[in-house]
């Protein structure tokens, strides 16, 4: 009987190292100048990305999911969990940017900085967060910034806030290696964003 459970045991361990033996192994990252990356991150106009997010706030932390939607010409960020909103969509295009706490009960503002920052009490910097979600700065000055042996933007000031990524994955379609772990902070709120699904075009 003793013979039989290790006789088992062998085979089970067999058959697991074989499975990881034929797994695919996931693609070696390789060095890639910055300029050359930032011009390939750059084309991408649109996107779907899903999550989760932590928002620590006065010595207080929230998360939730989410799914944002990028267009050229706009984005749809649903957000289910509690940072004092429970459900929510956050709607922006050219002409503005509108919140919906329900399907009913619904506020605009001229940016989604704005909506947050009277909704909330405290401002997610959307408007950057879409460049940033992607490896790279929004189109303004940038204070500092440091690269990782690939080439990745691994850390960098701007807008007041610090942005520090800490794991990537290639996009295979595009060829751009993507954030998948992005911490961003300032004075005020401290955010944690994963990246679980996400497809760019």
């Amino acid at each position: 009987m003793i013979y039989k459970k290790i006789t088992i045991a062998l085979l089970i361990s067999v058959l697991l190292s074989g499975c990881a033996y034929f797994q695919k192994k996931p693609r070696a990252f390789t060095y890639v100048p910055w300029k050359k990356r930032e011009a390939e991150h750059r084309k991408i106009t649109a996107w779907k990305m899903a999550g989760v997010f932590s928002i620590t706030y006065k010595k207080k932390r929230d998360v939730a999911s989410f799914d944002w939607q990028q267009k050229p010409d706009g984005y749809t960020i649903n957000i289910s969990g509690p940072i004092g909103i429970g459900s929510a969509r956050v709607v922006g295009d050219s002409e503005g940017v509108k919140f919906w706490r329900t399907s009913e009960e619904v506020f605009a503002a001229n940016t989604p900085e704005q909506l947050m920052q009277e909704q909330l009490g405290w401002q997610l910097p959307i408007s950057d967060i879409r460049y940033w979600i992607l490896g790279m700065p929004a189109p303004k000055r940038v204070d500092y910034k440091y690269l990782d042996r690939y080439g990745h933007l691994n850390f960098f000031k701007q807008n007041g806030w610090q942005v520090r990524y800490s794991e990537f994955r290639c996009e295979v379609k595009k060829g751009v290696d993507l954030p998948q772990l992005i911490e961003l902070q300032n004075k005020d709120v401290a955010i944690k964003i994963k990246i679980k699904k996400q497809s760019v075009y």
